[in-house]
């Protein structure tokens, strides 16, 4: 079954490519090695961001590079 957030990224994805919805903000949370939680929030190149996303992050939302860090939960706003 595909992640929860890796599917909603895909969905929200080609909205913004069919142009029927164009966030302002992405707001991710990342769980880090020593447990604490951070917070992003991008309001340009959404898309772009979006991409690197799911380019840099497993299918279950852990970053490729460092599994300790993964992706917890996200808003698209």
């Amino acid at each position: 079954m595909e992640n929860e957030l890796r599917y909603y990224l895909d969905v929200i994805k080609k909205t913004m490519e069919e142009g029927t919805f164009i966030p302002t903000y992405i707001i991710t949370a990342v769980k880090l090695p020593g447990g604490a939680i951070e917070l992003a929030v991008n309001t340009s190149c959404i898309l772009a961001k979006i991409d690197y996303i799911l380019e840099a992050y497993d299918d279950d939302m852990q970053l490729k590079s460092n599994q300790e860090i993964s992706m917890t939960n996200l808003m698209i706003v």
